[in-house]
């Protein structure tokens, strides 16, 4: 397979950065590498869009691209730091890549150095769309969110103005067989050499509640 040409940023490498700094972060949060080797593209932005009409793309029902995410899909943690019903957005992406066999669905805190809030792989190429509320019920396997550890989305929660959540779907020719609770070091790796195709979506949100 040719390698990947375009940039599949937002795992962006991080060591307890970001959320984790806040004083109001749990101490206990797990710790998670996603550090990309060293011939995996460096993930550091992300996929600039597309003005062709063919390209894959991601979009939401809930929220425009660079437009603010609604309290609801916030966490409720971090003793009121953030007060919503952790609920996950919509997403539906369209103009799937020939030869695509899964997706990988991976929620990030960019102004956060890529804090992992929401990661899902091994979703079958039939599936184009998730619905509000429903990333529990997406078939393939759920990663770990970074703030607790567990196979979940987790909704924003911010210590300060303006953070900048990307939601990428990657169209990947490969299941990847990990297993729940992977981390975002674990997805990086897998997809190496196995990424058709990336498109993201920005929502925006400020703390403290």
């Amino acid at each position: 397979m040719k390698p990947l040409t375009l940039t599949i940023g937002i795992l962006a490498a991080v060591a307890l950065a970001g959320c984790a700094g806040s004083a109001s972060a749990p101490a206990s949060s797990p710790e998670v590498t996603m550090s990309a080797p060293s011939s995996t593209p460096a993930p550091s932005s992300t996929p600039a869009p597309s003005a062709d009409p063919t390209a894959f793309v991601v979009t939401s029902p809930d929220f425009v691209d660079g437009g603010e995410l609604d309290e609801k899909f916030t966490a409720d943690a971090f003793g009121g730091q953030c007060v919503g019903d952790n609920i996950s957005p919509a997403l539906e992406w369209r103009n799937t890549p020939e030869g695509t066999v899964t997706f990988a669905i991976a929620m990030t805190d960019e102004s956060a150095n890529g804090w992992v809030h929401w990661l899902h792989a091994d979703i079958p190429a039939s599936v184009t769309s998730v619905a509000q509320g429903a990333s529990g019920d997406l078939p393939g396997v759920a990663g770990r969110d970074q703030a607790k550890g567990l196979p979940q989305y987790f909704g924003p929660c911010p210590p300060g103005p303006d953070h900048r959540y990307v939601f990428t779907v990657y169209a990947l020719d490969a299941e990847l067989g990990l297993e729940e609770g992977f981390s975002g070091t674990d997805l990086v790796i897998a997809m190496k050499d196995h990424v058709l195709a990336a498109a993201a979506i920005t929502g925006v949100r400020s703390g403290p509640a």
